[in-house]
């Protein structure tokens, strides 16, 4: 069973000491991707400590999920919570 995160804990964590995003209910920290990202950090940070599925099917497909984004995996948002 995967680590469940509430809605507060998630919005602590949207600079870039400590950078958690939420896609489709999944918890992924991309602290250690920012400077990797295709994008750039400064619109990953904007994304982070909130839900960011919009956001991401956007400008990604399934492949980028489970191809870069599911090392980052740390957990599942709890059922109910809202950010």
């Amino acid at each position: 069973m995967s680590k469940q995160f509430d809605a507060a804990e998630i919005k602590e964590h949207k600079s870039a000491e400590s950078a958690w995003v939420v896609v489709d209910g999944s918890v992924y920290d991309v602290t250690e991707f920012l400077e990797d990202h295709p994008g750039g950090s400064k619109i990953l940070l904007k994304n982070c400590g909130k839900d960011s599925s919009d956001a991401f099917w956007n400008y990604h497909s399934e492949k980028v999920l489970k191809n870069v984004a599911e090392e980052y995996k740390i957990g599942e948002l709890k059922p109910g919570a809202k950010l």
